[in-house]
């Protein structure tokens, strides 16, 4: 089979080396013009980028001192819920069982606990990250399979085109493609991010539930690099947005996702200067405007990401803000689909695109709701920002109701073992906002019905041997960084 594949960057180089992993007999051809920039500030994943790199078949040390990676067991998110509240995450891997969150819930409500402390009780990862540590040779968590990463996108890219790509074969042709002249081909990927060059089929638009619409982005570098190279992804509401924080091994990649409805980007970016000046180097104030990349995006997907003989990759199949690192997401994701619905099929069919599609979809817009409840729960309203955020109707928030929520987090048949990563992930987040199913009505129906037949479980232990596990710094500077 002939595939052409229109455009670099990450999404670009993720499909190639997809697709000539799985098929090496494949004829697989990558165009990209050189005179399109690349985003390039994807430097950050989630926890199941891991998977796709085991595909790829290749190692850790093989690629990440390449891209200046690190590694990611946690996001941590300040000021989301009240300006001033204590941080809360959305930390990676298993919980242990000690008891189940309903039983946590019973005792915080009862016994005021703050809930930033409940992922840091399940969670041996959320511990780690707020002490700055790495939970190797741990029981309780893989490194190597639970972990996310920190990565210049730029290098990865390169490494990807030149390491792996085409020594495996990939030809890269750089020139512009014509897209009413296209090169003859049986498939065509469009990873031409949102210039949609090749697709410019119906798209689905998300900016009324999600309206940040621009980032200020920049590099900085370390002051204190022991302390502030950190294993998360922190993340920092402001007045009108949020600060994202990615550290690597040489610098830190950081940004502000903001709305233009609320504020110019001229304020945005003082805003954005201001905060790094008194929370990450002191010294950016001296640093020149052009120091700072705008970027501006959409929020939303294509209807039909498969559409005839064009499959949409990355920013051209559509993309959900920033929060929870989530745009190679659907780059992996989406690759690791296709090859699953293509397998070893000859004669593409539309039944093909139609599950291609369905899935996608949903996979896209129900990490969509995981997103929009980081804002949903909410509980500041100090800038006409966060006023317009709380008033905002999230339409696939539609079955994650209050009933919902309190009805899923209070079953007795819940078992901590058993959840799913969709569970997990909603446990966090509402956590993180306060959201306690318990309140004096429950109270007061437990209290009709008899009372508990015994006392809620206590406070869980705390984790043992943190004190001994390495920070961040010191595992890469006597590992694979130690030269």
């Amino acid at each position: 089979m002939k595939i052409v594949i229109v455009g670099g960057g990450s999404a670009g180089w993720m499909t190639a080396a997809t697709l000539v992993k799985a098929y090496p007999e494949w004829d697989i051809t990558l165009y990209e013009d050189e005179r399109t920039p690349t985003v390039g500030v994807g430097e950050s994943t989630t926890q199941f980028f891991a998977k796709w790199v085991h595909f790829l078949g290749v190692k850790d040390e093989e690629w990440m001192p390449a891209c200046d990676a690190t590694y990611k067991i946690s996001v941590r998110f300040c000021d989301f819920h009240k300006k001033g509240d204590d941080p809360w995450q959305y930390p990676f891997a298993l919980p242990r069982e000690v008891g189940l969150p309903d039983q946590w819930w019973y005792n915080a409500d009862k016994h005021g606990w703050k809930y930033g402390q409940f992922a840091r009780d399940f969670f041996i990862a959320a511990e780690c990250a707020e002490q700055n540590k790495l939970p190797v040779n741990r029981p309780e968590f893989d490194l190597k399979v639970h972990s996310g990463y920190q990565m210049d996108a730029v290098k990865f890219s390169a490494w990807l085109r030149d390491d792996y790509c085409k020594p495996k074969g990939v030809e890269h042709i750089i020139e512009r493609v014509d897209p009413n002249n296209l090169p003859e081909a049986d498939l065509y990927f469009d990873c031409t991010g949102f210039t949609c060059l090749l697709d410019k089929s119906e798209w689905v638009d998300y900016s009324d539930f999600l309206p940040n619409n621009h980032a200020w982005v920049t590099r900085i570098g370390y002051q204190d690099m022991e302390n502030q190279m950190v294993p998360y992804t922190n993340c920092t509401a402001l007045e009108n947005g949020w600060v994202w924080n990615v550290p690597l091994i040489h610098r830190m990649g950081t940004g502000y996702v903001f709305s233009d409805k609320f504020t110019t980007p001229e304020k945005a970016r003082d805003e954005f200067r201001n905060y790094l000046a008194e929370n990450v180097e002191s010294d950016v104030g001296a640093y020149s405007d052009n120091m700072f990349r705008l970027l501006k995006y959409r929020c939303g997907r294509k209807k039909e990401p498969w559409n005839g003989k064009v499959v949409s990759i990355g920013l051209s199949s559509g993309f959900i803000e920033p929060v929870e690192s989530n745009g190679l997401l659907s780059v992996h994701q989406m690759l690791l689909l296709f090859l699953r619905v293509m397998k070893d099929r000859t004669v593409i069919t539309q039944f093909m695109r139609d599950t291609f599609n369905n899935r996608s979809n949903n996979a896209f817009d129900g990490f969509t709701s995981f997103v929009a409840l980081h804002y949903a729960m909410t509980q500041r309203d100090d800038s006409d920002y966060w006023k317009h955020v709380c008033n905002i109707r999230y339409p696939h928030l539609a079955g994650v109701s209050v009933r919902d929520v309190q009805e899923t987090y209070l079953a007795e048949s819940a078992k901590f073992s058993n959840w799913t990563w969709d569970e997990q992930a909603m446990w966090c987040v509402m956590a993180g906002h306060g959201w306690n199913p318990f309140c004096h009505v429950i109270h007061d129906e437990i209290e009709y019905f008899g009372g508990l037949d015994e006392p809620a479980p206590p406070h869980p232990p705390a984790w043992e041997g943190l004190d001994k596990l390495p920070s961040p710094y010191e595992y890469y500077k006597r590992g694979m960084y130690a030269n």
